[in-house]
């Protein structure tokens, strides 16, 4: 007997043993980009105790294992790797973000035309700039980070407002105090004003974590552009319950603080952050700025088939402006105040509110919709030459895009069909302005409403396993109802007048081919349109200006991008010529009031570099983890081709405001202990400051500096301690030109200071629950 049963007792033991020894253990889930949410194709997810897995086509991962797992290492290339922690409860569904790195950026995911693709498979003049770029200079003046890009220059006239953007030398020739021939967006939200204007200045930068810059006319998608568009996606919040705090503090009293909440889980990624930020600049007295800014984003994962985002901001601002200079004070009193600017007290509070909601319906894998409903309101007091200006705006629209990606016929292909349509009705009541800036009599009161409609369809096909091609077209409608409300006794000087510009269709077509997913080549057609602007179409003298024609222009490229030296070396180059139609030039009479004029036809022909890579082998990386040089270079050459006004033939003089060479190398330092060096040198060339070309604004090299440490103690608290020192040489620059002044009897003043040596120091902490 006893023989049976220790028989009976070594059998179950072995069975025992084993079931244990063959016990399984299953970790799934989904591997996305961080900012647009699509899945990344091939990321590698490791164990030390399980069998690596790559995601399929939709993201998708399995790892099994003999053990319980408790971390994995997820790596792609372009991406930042992550470790990441699994809990019982979500092991078999995990959602795992991963931030775009500014390295590999080829690999790295983009929605810029209405594709899901790498930037490597994109056929446009595109560039990533990741939250990795953003750290690398002080977040609060975006300038520093947007200069880096090939092709784009970013001024700002006052201390943190009046920014003014530049791409292919569109928008140098608009004006100083918007920006005007490029479309903006933050986070799918349209930032433009149905009249074609956007300003920055109520954008906190601070909570960027990306930009997607398209270089070139973009109308077949996105409307009335003509240089470009740039896209924000506000920072995402990393994964958990956060609570983070920043600080900056530097010369010329810059002051500035961050508050927020962040949660991040596989159903919700929301920001919640307050600023607070403050500088008197460097003008004297009269350069000071003062804003507050709130901000809410989210996005919630309500099934595998809808997704609902929302972004909410509110800002309050004010501004004092130092004005320009003419040549004797700029090259002998730098920090001079323009003294009509102080008398007057010109600048602007204003506060904006921005609201939109996002809905994103997945009727099957490749089927999808997006709909946006936004709106927005501001309200602005701006005493300035030669009137004291009360403003209000109101937005509201709506864009919606539906995307359809079936394979026909053995070929894979992808369809887009969508609309976008922006309301705007402004008020806008100008008075006279005393010597000391107190208005008085009711100048001028209008109301003026302004719709923008973009209906537009885009074609894509595989038409071999390596080709795409790419076909688009978009109908734009542009509409300007003015109304005087001031009682006229001579119907002559009314100011109420309607247009409606004829409808423009804007084709586009695009070829890509790629070379073993190393590197690819394309090349593109596209056209764009910007009609003029409310306040360039009506006059001071009348109703709406009839002369005046919308701006048209038509883009050839031919670029490529890529890896080199064993994915070490990332390059992308752009060759381009575009020709302008009827562009509108700024000028300004001797009453200091600006009008415009069509330029006749205009040819801007260049070439976009960039260059970076890390050169420290991941695998043997020792102390230094990273040693990242990079190069920005944009050679472009903008030329009037048939250009007269009155008596004066401008034809084959350059553009003014535009830079026929502009440069950016530096280079990024960081260590496995976590202390990091970044160095920036930039130069910008001469620039003629009118279309006669009788004089230039000379050109510069600034060089700019950031060290600090970042790291992580005891798995919740993150810190980033840094100090930097911006234009180390201290050159005295102009970092915006007023252009083609007109020549009293005294000097014309063209030049605005740029910001002299200056340093600022600060930390960013964050604890994860």
């Amino acid at each position: 007997m006893k023989p049976l049963i220790t028989r009976m007792l070594l059998l179950w033991g072995l069975l025992f043993l084993s079931t244990g020894a063959f016990a399984q253990y299953t970790t799934a889930g989904t591997v996305v980009d961080q900012q647009t949410r699509q899945p990344l194709i091939g990321a590698v997810v490791a164990a030390s105790t399980a069998t690596a897995a790559t995601t399929d086509k939709d993201g998708h991962f399995q790892l099994t294992s003999t053990e319980e797992l408790r971390t994995v290492k997820v790596q792609y290339l372009g991406y930042v790797a992550q470790d990441v922690t699994i809990k019982p409860s979500n092991a078999s569904s995990l959602t795992i973000a991963l931030e775009p790195s500014n390295t590999g950026l080829s690999e790295v995911q983009v929605v810029g035309y209405a594709t899901e693709k790498k930037l490597l498979e994109t056929p446009v003049a595109l560039s990533v700039v990741t939250e990795k770029d953003l750290q690398r200079n002080n977040t609060i003046f975006l300038q520093n980070t947007l200069n880096q890009v090939p092709g784009v220059r970013m001024n700002v006239r006052s201390a943190a407002s009046q920014s003014n953007l530049v791409i292919r030398g569109i928008g140098s020739t608009y004006g100083r105090f918007s920006i005007r021939g490029i479309k903006l967006y933050q986070n799918g939200i349209p930032l433009s004003e149905a009249d074609g204007t956007t300003s920055l200045d109520d954008l906190d930068f601070t909570t960027i974590g990306r930009m997607d810059v398209i270089k070139g006319p973009a109308s077949s998608i996105y409307g009335a552009t003509l240089g470009g568009v740039v896209s924000f996606q506000t920072r995402k919040a990393a994964p958990g319950t956060s609570i983070n705090l920043g600080t900056v503090v530097g010369k010329y009293g810059l002051f500035r603080t961050n508050t927020g909440i962040g949660i991040g889980t596989d159903k919700v990624n929301l920001l919640v952050n307050y600023g607070h930020q403050e500088t008197r600049g460097f003008r004297d007295d009269h350069s000071n700025s003062r804003k507050d800014f709130v901000t809410v984003a989210g996005d919630f994962y309500v099934s595998d088939k809808q997704t609902v985002s929302v972004l909410g901001t509110y800002t309050n601002q004010h501004d004092n402006y130092a004005g320009e200079l003419d040549s004797t004070d700029f090259f002998t009193n730098y920090t001079k105040l323009a003294p009509a600017y102080k008398l007057k007290d010109v600048g602007v509070d204003a506060e904006i509110t921005r609201l939109g909601l996002t809905h994103t319906y997945r009727f099957t894998s490749n089927f999808v919709n997006t709909t946006s409903l936004f709106m927005s309101t501001s309200y602005a007091l701006s005493p300035a030459e030669p009137s004291f200006a009360h403003t209000q705006r109101g937005k509201r629209g709506v864009r919606s895009v539906f995307t359809y990606a079936p394979e026909l016929s053995g070929l894979q292909t992808r369809f887009a069909l969508g609309t976008e349509y922006i309301s705007n009705q402004d008020n806008n009541k100008r008075y006279g302005i005393t010597a000391l800036g107190a208005s008085t009599a009711l100048t001028s009161d209008q109301e003026i409403r302004a719709t923008q409609l973009n209906t537009f369809a885009q074609a894509e096909a595989s038409i071999t396993e390596h080709t795409t091609l790419t076909v688009g077209a978009s109908y734009n409608v542009v509409t300007y109802d003015i109304q005087d409300l001031i009682p006229k006794t001579a119907p002559a000087l009314s100011l109420t007048g309607y247009k409606q510009f004829k409808p423009v269709v804007t084709p586009r077509v695009a070829l890509i081919h790629t070379f073993n997913d190393q590197f690819s080549v394309f090349a593109q057609y596209s056209t764009g349109f910007s009609p003029p602007i409310s306040s360039q179409i009506s006059l001071s003298t009348g109703p709406i200006n009839p002369d005046l024609k919308p701006e048209t222009n038509a883009n050839f490229e031919l670029g490529s991008r890529g890896s080199i030296l064993a994915n070490k070396l990332n390059y992308d180059v752009t060759a381009f010529h575009m020709q302008v139609k009827n562009g509108l030039v700024s000028q300004t009479n001797a009453d200091k009031v600006t009008y415009f004029v069509n330029s006749g036809e205009s040819e801007y022909k260049g070439v976009e570099v960039a260059l970076s890579g890390n050169l420290v082998d991941a695998e043997k990386a020792g102390l230094l983890t990273q040693v990242r040089p990079f190069v920005s270079y944009t050679y472009t050459d903008a030329e009037f081709k048939s250009y007269q006004l009155a008596a004066n033939d401008f034809s084959g003089k350059q553009v003014p405001g535009t830079f026929k060479n502009l440069f950016t190398g530096g280079l990024d330092l960081e260590t496995k202990v976590g202390v990091y060096l970044n160095l920036t040198s930039q130069y910008t060339d001469q620039t003629p400051m009118a279309d006669s070309n009788n004089r230039f604004a000379a050109a510069y090299w600034l060089f700019n500096s950031k060290v600090g440490a970042r790291g992580k103690i005891a798995g919740h608290l993150s810190y980033d301690v840094f100090a930097g020192l911006d234009n180390l040489t201290d050159k005295h620059y102009a970092v915006s030109i007023a252009l083609n002044q007109a020549t009293p009897v005294k000097a014309p003043t063209f030049y605005n200071p740029g910001m002299p040596r200056n340093w600022y120091s600060g930390a960013n902490l964050s604890y994860t629950f």
